[in-house]
């Protein structure tokens, strides 16, 4: 990845007579030019959980207060600094009205045109009545992404329901995507079956099962490895949507609609193979598979599977000197997901994972060339990634059943009745994942929240957002921040030295009054995808600002000037540009299009 340069900041504000304070550790700079430096800004992190409360019936419990509440951060107990409670009625003096953000992300790599199709209606109907339920004050929001091998925008997030609905209809127009992994499949299922019906003929063809082992053994592990590419790229599509929520305030509902998608591919289908062919000696003379002790892989914990410490497909002629489940540990994906949630948590989104009903393709061609006791119910479990997204952020799952309406009424009402649990995380480690457990009084409720998230500062959680600018082109400006100027001069080995300035209007900032000076703190970030799909390293600035309460009459009416600079080849290209106002407690996020030549 090309470096990206900090070309510095300047700092225009016209001719007012006094001097404005720019740099950090009090240094004073000259009015009209000042440098904006990187700075390690001791930051303070409020951790956010919200928690759903029930009872043993599912009824929301109302009647809770901060004293019911017992929090603990990686096993230690935090002390709340914020209480809230929503949907409790207006008598309740810690009454939270905060905005509501819902992405619908359909995975039609994993999502068949039918599946889609047979809950589109209650998904608008669900989107509208959310919309509706917002106010000038209190907005909820919702936008449309899907992904079919290409992350696609199909609406930015509005309180429009016109809108949303376009997106919607355009979600619901997109064609089937067909993968190499539903041929893989097909003739992954076929040899299986084979496989099966040898392994049911008489003694002294039975033996010959074992090359049809090794040759369905080797089509699976094929098969294995496209599923994994294509559960990896959907994860990452999840992520980048996920990311671009960094510093959307409020709550954050991220609809998951798919089909489900492996962590542990065949971690089903191969069970099925451990109980039809263990113990198969006794008929031919050849030990298949044996149960014993072996050194699997970290993590390979599922019960009574071959992902387990207890099986063992030997190396006779199946696979020689390496056990299936170590060739099968490359394509686990259990942890990849484990941290998608911690990063969920982070950014304050929940997961709403819902599986339309719909029968399973693979269970439903299998079942029919099986008896009963043969049946296959899944090749891989599909469900588990979606209870897992769900339960770990404390949203819901909807993996099977047809009775979609009680699905959304259930989610519609978790967004009513919450509460808001905050703490103030004083040190942390960038990027390390935190556990979080909550103990209630009385203990008999039932509790969802996220049980996880990833440390992350705001100036991570800046870039983040600031690429989804980049990616997604959900863009925002309250503070009018505008590109001046995009230039550039030749630079060495084929890159040029692209400048970009932009400006920000003073009087669109929080401009704190304290100790005779007019004061805040802005953070800006630049981020380059170039032609190829090359993303360039963020650039950051801080940019501490301080204006006599004399001079402020006058520099509210000016600006303010960052400028950055990268080397980037020629081509047509992509910025996005971040600002933070620390006093106002919000963000502009811009990008622009240019061209280098």
């Amino acid at each position: 990845m090309i470096g990206a340069t900090l070309l510095g900041a300047v700092l225009a504000l016209g001719t007012p007579p006094g001097p404005a304070t720019t740099a950090e550790a009090g240094q004073e700079a000259p009015l009209g030019r000042g440098v904006g430096e990187l700075s390690d800004v001791v930051e303070v992190t409020v951790v956010n959980v919200d928690v759903v409360a029930t009872d043993r019936n599912g009824r929301p419990a109302d009647d809770l207060s901060r004293q019911n509440f017992r929090v603990f951060d990686n096993g230690e107990p935090v002390e709340l600094s914020y209480f809230s409670h929503g949907g409790a009625g207006d008598a309740d003096p810690e009454l939270v009205h905060e905005p509501l953000s819902i992405a619908f992300f359909f995975d039609n790599t994993h999502l068949s045109v039918a599946s889609r199709s047979a809950v589109m209606d209650q998904i608008k109907d669900f989107a509208r009545g959310q919309l509706e339920a917002g106010d000038r004050d209190v907005p909820v929001y919702a936008m449309v992404v899907a992904f079919d091998g290409e992350l696609r925008l199909l609406q930015d997030l509005t309180t429009d329901y016109i809108a949303l609905a376009q997106g919607l209809n355009r979600a619901e127009a997109a064609h089937q995507v067909f993968t190499e992994a539903q041929g893989l499949k097909r003739r992954s299922q076929e040899s299986f079956l084979q496989l099966m019906d040898q392994l049911n003929a008489r003694r002294q063809e039975s033996a010959g099962s074992i090359g049809a082992l090794r040759a369905t053994l080797a089509e699976l592990l094929a098969y294995a490895r496209v599923v994994h590419h294509d559960s990896a790229r959907t994860a990452d599509a999840i992520e980048e949507v996920v990311d671009s929520l960094a510093l959307v305030p409020g709550r954050k509902a991220f609809f998951l609609i798919s089909d489900g998608f492996a962590a542990r591919p065949f971690d089903r289908l191969l069970q099925n193979v451990q109980k039809r062919v263990a113990g198969r000696r006794e008929e031919t003379g050849v030990e298949l598979m044996q149960n014993r002790e072996v050194d699997a892989p970290e993590g390979f914990d599922a019960p009574n599977n071959l992902y387990t410490r207890n099986s063992n497909i030997q190396g006779t002629a199946a696979l020689s000197a390496t056990s299936f489940q170590q060739h099968l540990s490359a394509f686990d994906l259990s942890d990849r997901y484990d941290g998608l949630a911690a990063l969920a948590n982070s950014h304050r989104v929940s997961f709403y994972a819902f599986k339309p009903p719909e029968v399973e393709v693979a269970a439903a061609a299998l079942s029919e060339r099986v008896s009963d006791q043969q049946k296959l119910t899944y090749l891989s479990d599909l469900r588990g990634v979606l209870n897992g997204l769900a339960h770990d952020t404390g949203g819901r799952a909807w993996v099977s059943g047809r009775n979609v309406g009680a699905f959304f009424d259930q989610v519609a009402a978790d967004l009513r009745s919450y509460y808001s649990l905050g703490y103030v995380l004083d040190e942390f480690v960038e990027g390390s994942i935190h556990e979080v457990r909550i103990r209630t009084r009385p203990r008999n409720l039932r509790l969802r929240h996220r049980t996880s998230y990833v440390a992350r500062s705001l100036r991570e959680r800046l870039a983040e957002r600031t690429v989804g600018a980049l990616l997604l082109g959900w863009t925002e400006n309250p503070h009018g921040l505008h590109i001046d100027s995009i230039q550039w001069d030749t630079g060495g080995g084929g890159f040029y030295d692209v400048g970009f300035t932009v400006s920000v209007p003073l009087d669109k900032l929080v401009m704190v009054e304290q100790a005779g000076e007019r004061t805040d703190q802005v953070r800006v970030v630049a981020v380059v995808l170039t032609e190829d799909g090359e993303q360039l390293a963020p650039s950051h600035i801080v940019l501490p600002l301080a204006i006599p309460d004399g001079d402020w009459a006058e520099a509210r009416d000016q600006f303010f000037a960052v400028s950055f600079e990268y080397p980037i080849p020629r081509g047509s290209h992509r910025v996005a540009i971040g600002l933070w106002d620390e006093n106002g407690g919000n963000g502009s996020y811009i990008r622009r299009e240019f061209s280098v030549r």
